[in-house]
């Protein structure tokens, strides 16, 4: 199955020389989708950007070697005030694949505040507003990443999820189903985080109001993480009557999920 949401070494939070990939892919395609979060908390401030030059060039070697195997993703972390800055750097390059996610608000990483700090509602509210003001951008996305990244160390009833977040994800879907933006479902979140009930949740009320666009993304930083619950992931959406998933490589297709 092709896991479209894959970090290398050109990420700057992942040791992984992008050929290894080629080990585990099980004679799938590969594509792998570098961080470009501008002003990042994590390290300090500092970009984390993609030597893009490097980067295609490299999988253009890949591909010499693993004739048309490798193709080319950016995980775009957005906020407002770098969105000139993303604009800018996307002008001039082409990936096969745009994922759009929200990690940080220029001040702290969403996964790393001190949520003794804030209270969940403002923490919710903020996280949604600035996905919706990331969706209503010129910026061209192809997939919504981790849509429940802000809440990943959080213990959260559905519930409590809609009460708090209901109104902001009614507009999320609304631009996604508008635009054609595929909803990722993201297997880190949901095994390894937890978060199978918001997916759950997410998926249901995203399906009612149109939408039809599924990817699969482990988010792996390395090989061992690559598919990541995979099989648990297809018979998930199976359950849910979703056959097939949209796939971006060199054309965007339709791929029929089989167990």
């Amino acid at each position: 199955m092709f896991d479209q949401h894959v970090h290398s070494s050109f990420s700057f939070d992942s040791n992984e020389n992008l050929e290894n990939y080629i080990n585990v892919c099980n004679e799938n395609d590969i594509i792998t989708t570098e961080h470009l979060d501008f002003e990042n908390p994590i390290i300090n401030y500092k970009d984390s950007s993609i030597d893009y030059l490097k980067y295609v060039g490299q999988v253009e070697i890949l591909n010499q070697k693993y004739p048309n195997k490798f193709f080319s993703g950016i995980e775009i972390g957005y906020t407002p005030n770098s969105e000139r800055r993303i604009e800018d750097f996307l002008k001039d390059k082409n990936f096969n694949l745009r994922l759009l996610s929200i990690h940080q608000n220029g001040t702290y990483d969403f996964m790393c505040i001190n949520k003794k700090l804030i209270r969940l509602e403002n923490l919710v509210k903020e996280y949604f507003e600035l996905m919706i003001q990331a969706l209503e951008s010129s910026i061209k996305f192809d997939v919504l990443a981790h849509f429940e990244y802000d809440l990943r160390m959080i213990d959260i009833s559905v519930i409590e999820f809609d009460n708090l977040a209901s109104i902001f994800l009614n507009k999320i879907i609304e631009l996604i189903v508008k635009k054609e933006i595929a909803l990722e479902v993201n297997t880190k979140s949901m095994y390894k985080y937890k978060k199978e009930n918001l997916y759950n949740y997410m998926i249901e009320k995203y399906i009612k109001k149109g939408g039809r666009l599924f990817t699969l993304g482990s988010d792996a930083h390395n090989i061992k993480e690559y598919t990541y619950k995979f099989n648990e992931a297809k018979k998930f959406l199976l359950s849910k009557n979703i056959k097939e998933i949209i796939l971006f490589k060199d054309k965007v297709i339709m791929q029929k999920l089989l167990i």
